[in-house]
């Protein structure tokens, strides 16, 4: 029986064997061509990663069993959706730390039990960006939001049984928020 938790052997990994910046945005953006050989031997000249900074995405609910949205358009999206609270973590802030912080900016919601954050990889072959998704449960208001987000977005609270609908229905369009929710709920069932 396979070990989940194996990385692989040596012998499965591939070898970097060249990186070149292609394009540089300091911490917003970067890209690089690479030269990797494949277990079997075999080189590829040009594959491409790409790194953006990670990320946190926060499952919140509160006392009242509600979690916390935000209605906001996302640029990516093309839209006005339902999103998560969180945001960019900062280069050497604990991912923690983060989506406390913006938690209680985006939301103005703080406190409650935080589970152990969960390490998400965006793409499984260019990487981009690692997303973690955190578990709180009985956040509550203890400020107004303050966020100095781009968008501009309303604070929204659903039943926790809604959420899924709202999955469903593709209002929730981002791929790394509906991990969290899957992630969380499957976390909290047993509670």
């Amino acid at each position: 029986m396979n070990d989940m938790r194996d990385h692989g052997s040596a012998d499965e990994r591939w070898n970097l064997l060249r990186s070149t910046k292609v394009f540089d945005a300091g911490d917003r953006l970067k890209v690089s061509q690479q030269s990797v050989q494949l277990p079997c031997d075999r080189v590829v000249e040009d594959y491409y990663r790409v790194d953006l900074p990670s990320f946190s995405a926060i499952y919140a609910v509160t006392e009242d069993d509600h979690v916390l949205l935000m209605r906001q358009y996302k640029h990516g999206v093309g839209r006005v959706c339902f999103t998560l609270p969180g945001g960019q973590i900062e280069a050497g802030e604990i991912p923690e730390f983060a989506a406390r912080r913006e938690l209680l900016e985006e939301t103005g919601y703080g406190g409650g039990l935080w589970l152990p954050e969960t390490r998400l990889v965006v793409h499984g072959n260019q990487g981009v960006a690692s997303a973690f998704v955190h578990v709180a449960t009985n956040v509550m208001q203890v400020c107004e939001p303050n966020s100095q987000d781009l968008e501009t977005s309303t604070v929204v609270t659903v039943p926790r049984d809604s959420f899924r609908q709202l999955v469903l229905d593709g209002q929730v369009p981002i791929v790394s928020h509906v991990a969290a929710f899957g992630l969380a709920e499957s976390l909290l069932a047993g509670r």
